[in-house]
């Protein structure tokens, strides 16, 4: 059979089928998640029709579905006569993220940010990809332990083990007040918290946020230190994948700006230079310090000749853009209003090493995460940097890279 065009029509020989396979329906989940403009609205549950397991949308007036004879996956939108073939099932479940779990995912926050920066990326893999949620494991720098914890809002709803998962979002115990070095030793011990929750899990995958990937690099690279202790922490081959988004490997001016508390606007309308960064940063913190462009904390991590990158973990660095970035007192670049282009390319600092890399370019669309401010001569100077954690288009590619 063919799947009518019109919904009357399929109505009247369809029942709703309760035992799909799980899988199926996460990719149909993906579907209409990141892809609303084909189909909408949001849909649950799915209707058999053999040889299809599918989904009608009502606004789009589009069909998607999975064929039991050839395990492929049909589309049919308004203007076309009979569904056309999207692909294998295999390889389009493993562009949405859905199927098996090849080692657990930590995502990691960013500057003065915490685990709710992944909030609705998280609800998003319990609710519609079918994850398990293992907690948020926290660093406590007292005792030298990680805690696993699970959200304490008695209106939040969700799957929580606090124990074994599929994906993690961990808390630094404090990311202003502490060197990058030091996170990355944090970082470490959460990493085998979560592989000890995991029997028969050997590596995890990464996913950081600005300063997360900074982080991961300084584990990664053999710079990870305990904050009382002078010793490196070397890396125990853990890590699978590495993915960064709107990381800066080679710094920021505004860091640098805001540290000397450099207000170069202040002289027109008493705007300040670092009034376009999220609210709550302290530009004094050391964490502002080490990410300053050469800063002696990212020349030791950019010297990959003597701090090297493992060459068996893939990196992807996911470049956000969009915003005219300041780079300099005058020169802007391609960037997200606060990280230049180039900056958050790990490739431009490893050059042509023989790495698994690759690097992915979004423009982030400005929405209230994001901010502006009026800057005379110049215009709106504004940035998305802050909205990256929960843009549509760099959740599809996170996805499209866990595999």
């Amino acid at each position: 059979m063919t799947i009518c065009n019109t919904a009357a029509a399929i109505d009247s020989s369809v029942r709703e089928d309760t035992a799909t396979p799980s899988n199926v329906e996460c990719l149909l989940n993906w579907a209409q998640t990141f892809y609303p403009n084909l189909f909408s609205p949001l849909m649950s549950g799915v209707q058999l029709s053999a040889p299809y397991t599918y989904r009608y949308y009502s606004d789009t007036n589009a069909y998607v579905g999975v064929s039991s004879a050839d395990n492929h996956v049909y589309y049919q939108g308004p203007s076309d006569v009979s569904p056309k073939d999207i692909g294998d099932l295999s390889a389009l479940l493993k562009e949405a993220g859905c199927g098996a779990r090849p080692y657990p995912v930590i995502f990691i926050h960013g500057l003065a940010s915490s685990a709710d920066t992944w909030a609705s990326y998280r609800d998003y893999l319990i609710h519609n990809a079918g994850w398990v949620f293992g907690g948020i494991p926290t660093y406590n720098p007292d005792t030298k332990t990680v805690n696993m914890n699970c959200p304490t809002d008695p209106n939040l709803v969700t799957g929580c083990t606090g124990n074994a998962g599929d994906f993690y979002t961990l808390n630094f115990s404090d990311n202003q007040g502490l060197f990058l070095d030091v996170l990355g030793s944090e970082l470490a011990e959460i990493i085998q918290a979560v592989l000890d929750k995991n029997p028969g899990a050997t590596k995890v995958l990464l996913i950081g946020h600005s300063l997360g990937g900074l982080a991961a690099r300084e584990y990664l690279q053999g710079l990870a230190r305990v904050f009382d202790a002078t010793t490196t922490i070397p890396y125990r081959e853990d890590v699978a994948k590495l993915i960064t988004i709107g990381t800066p490997h080679q710094g920021s001016f505004w860091a640098e700006a805001c540290h000397v508390n450099l207000d170069i606007f202040d002289l027109f309308n008493k705007v300040g230079i670092c009034d376009l960064l999220p609210g709550g940063i302290d530009s004094n913190s050391v964490a502002i310090k080490d990410l300053q462009p050469n800063s002696s904390a990212l020349n030791a991590l950019n010297d990959v000749a003597t701090h090297p990158l493992p060459t068996n973990v893939s990196y992807i660095s996911i470049i956000g853009t969009g915003q005219p970035t300041l780079s300099s007192l005058v020169d802007f670049q391609a960037g997200d209003g606060i990280i230049s282009d180039i900056s958050q390319n790990l490739a431009t600092v490893t050059g042509d090493l023989p790495l698994q890399q690759k690097s992915t370019t979004i423009d982030i669309l400005f929405r209230e995460c994001g901010n502006q401010i009026k800057v005379p001569v110049v215009e709106n100077v504004g940035q998305t940097h802050s909205c990256e954690t929960t843009d549509i288009n760099v959740g599809a590619e996170i996805l499209r890279n866990l595999q």
